[in-house]
């Protein structure tokens, strides 16, 4: 009755906040409605230090914004079973604010074609396959580095997604070249262009998922930096509680440097109660270029609790150390550390 109701509440919560609100819907149009507002307090701190040991500390306490954003979609059904839609989707933090609620801008904005028995085609400001490869829970300050490995979105976007086969899916993009995030900001360096393969499958409690991705980047010159990454997860239920893995390894050249990087995260989530789960994940990096390696361990835990089907407080926090070396040589490292309790209010 437990793993009953547990399983209820949770596909209830998941299809309220991918299901939207609908506002129009006539002669085969349909037009939702759907966002959330995201909420956490904060103590975190940041030190660093040098190869003798000097450090210097950076701490912030706050009240802000943790990806609040709402968002209209709009359908057209056509003849033989194809459909036309269109997206848009805002977020407020394009501010210095320390609370992060500032200037809202179109992270989100694109159009597309599908149907059901050839798959859906969309162009514009969108996520890629690599956005869906990782399984580790978490809210505000999961700390796998995935879109360091294959871009995770774009803001000139093709991308092609087959759900034709019963648990499974294709997906193909190819990014254009981007000088500026969603925000305006440059890119350092920019993306000349990118494309990325993958797939997600889920059969039982088995959940796999595997993209390939090749990145080339701006130089301003004539040789080359390019980046090959793949990303692997794998996830599996034992009733209430489940173990993740999440996997990357990536090959980078610039010019005759090159630079090798993989990760390795292993993650849990457990159903206490009907309403509440715990979370927690690992994260081990290591970077090794000609000259230098850094290597990366990351830790997070955290609980929520459902207080509505479209409502959830969390309490989540992180403990990240990165230490790097000089031609085997230590040169520092950094600690980043963060404790939050936050609320989601979905509509």
């Amino acid at each position: 009755m437990k793993k009953t109701l547990a399983a209820l509440i949770v596909t209830a919560f998941a299809a309220s906040a991918a299901n939207a609100a609908v506002v129009y819907d006539n002669e085969g149009t349909k037009v939702e409605l759907n966002g959330s507002l995201r909420v956490i307090m904060e103590k975190a701190d940041k030190k660093e230090y040098d190869a003798a040991n000097h450090s210097t500390k950076k701490s912030n306490s706050a009240l802000r914004n943790a990806g609040s954003r709402f968002g209209i979609t709009v359908k057209h059904n056509l003849d033989n079973d194809f459909y036309a839609l269109g997206r848009v989707e805002f977020r407020f933090d394009d501010t210095t604010s320390r609370d992060k609620f500032g200037g809202v801008y179109a992270k989100r904005a694109y159009v597309g074609l599908g149907s059901k028995a050839i798959g859906e085609l969309k162009f514009g400001r969108q996520l890629t396959i690599a956005d869906d490869l990782t399984q580790a829970n978490d809210y505000d300050y999961g700390f796998i580095p995935k879109e360091e490995y294959i871009p995770t979105a774009g803001t000139g976007v093709v991308r092609y997604d087959y759900k034709g086969i019963e648990g499974l899916q294709l997906s193909a993009n190819y990014n254009f070249g981007q000088t500026n995030d969603e925000k305006g900001n440059p890119l350092k360096p920019g993306i000349k262009n990118a494309y990325a393969v993958g797939a997600l499958y889920t059969v039982g409690d088995l959940d796999a998922r595997l993209a390939y991705g090749h990145t080339n980047f701006e130089t301003g010159a004539s040789y080359a930096h390019r980046l090959d990454g793949v990303l692997a997860s794998l996830g599996y239920k034992f009733g209430d509680f489940t173990l993740t893995g999440d996997f990357a390894y990536g090959h980078e050249k610039f010019d005759d440097e090159k630079t090798n990087k993989f990760y390795v995260a292993p993650g849990f989530a457990y159903q206490v109660l009907p309403a509440s789960k715990v979370y927690g994940n690992y994260l081990y990096e290591r970077v090794k270029g000609e000259n230098t390696k850094d290597k990366t361990h990351g830790f997070l835990l955290g609980a929520d609790y459902q207080l509505h089907k479209q409502v959830v407080l969390f309490v989540e926090g992180k403990y990240v150390t990165t230490k790097e070396y000089v031609n085997d040589t230590y040169d520092g490292k950094t600690k980043d550390r963060a404790i939050g309790v936050g609320m989601r209010v979905f509509f």
